[in-house]
């Protein structure tokens, strides 16, 4: 069952002067169709300008395509009478943490979304809890998000999307402006969230390493989609993807330096362990 369906999407750029004369035009999204399965992890990668961001937007209608359509749970993202309910389904978190916290407190911050939504006081403060239990942020519940690091704040914006109870969460490059150990943490959060309470999410990232736990990932350019797969599959077109300005995981690109050199390794490696099992064969030899 799809959670998503984006079909044939085109997305436009409108540059203007200071006389809203029409100076150019770029295309963000030509022609892009993508189906989301519910319950699943998938990953979007693409170089700068590739359309990923703007996907991301058109998944809970932040913004509407010039052509195609936006089902979210069924509901058409271009429908405005659903365009709450596509949020509450479809929730986002941003790059930058603090473009989403506005409150002084944590636990009233968490609280804001379920308020707006019009959900129960005492409903409100029960998803608070449980959604700051989720991202393991209970203790901080009472400081002031300006004491937080940079990975706290990332799963307080989290938690305030989970008090809404959302069926998706989109998250667009969530990890860029964080330290390794934040990356790490907010990564932890992301997958139990999947695991354990089901929802599906969509991540936009340029860390190739976070791509490659996922279940699928979805390769962008120029708009369009170029690759679409498991992390094995696409991470065996080391080549093709070096031709799209796009990395793969280190490990995945050493056991192929190593199969260029005439070892016999199987193709798409995404793990140092997976790695020494396939050299086990050479280092008893």
């Amino acid at each position: 069952m799809n959670i998503i369906e984006a079909a044939h999407l085109i997305f436009e750029y409108v540059s203007r002067d200071e006389n809203d004369n029409v100076t150019g035009v770029s295309t963000a999204l030509n022609d892009f169709s993508i189906d989301i399965e519910k319950g699943s992890f998938v990953c979007i990668l693409g170089h700068n300008g590739s359309g990923k961001s703007t996907l991301a937007k058109l998944f809970n209608g932040l913004q509407l395509p010039k052509e195609g359509t936006v089902l979210v749970s069924g509901m058409n993202t271009a429908d405005e009478d659903s365009l709450l309910s596509v949020r509450k389904t479809a929730g986002m978190v941003f790059q930058n943490p603090d473009n989403q916290i506005i409150s002084n407190v944590v636990e009233e911050d968490v609280g804001f979304g379920p308020e707006n939504l019009g959900v129960a006081s005492d409903d409100i403060w029960k998803r608070v809890e449980d959604a700051l239990a989720a991202v393991n942020m209970q203790a901080y519940r009472l400081k002031s998000p300006n004491r937080l690091s940079g990975g706290q704040k990332q799963r307080v914006a989290i938690a305030g999307i989970m008090a809404m109870k959302p069926q998706v969460i989109i998250l667009d490059e969530p990890t860029a402006m964080l330290d390794p150990s934040g990356r790490k943490d907010v990564l932890r959060t992301i997958h139990e969230l999947n695991k354990k309470e089901g929802i599906t999410i969509v991540l936009i990232t340029h860390y190739m390493e976070e791509a490659a736990d996922a279940d699928r990932i979805v390769v962008m350019s120029g708009g369009r989609l170029v690759m679409d797969g498991t992390p094995e599959e696409v991470f065996s077109r080391v080549e093709e993807l070096k031709e799209l300005e796009l990395a793969v995981p280190q490990v995945t690109e050493l056991a192929w330096l190593l199969r260029k050199r005439g070892l016999d390794l199987p193709e798409g490696i995404l793990s140092r362990q997976e790695l020494v099992d396939s050299l086990r064969k050479y280092i008893h030899a």
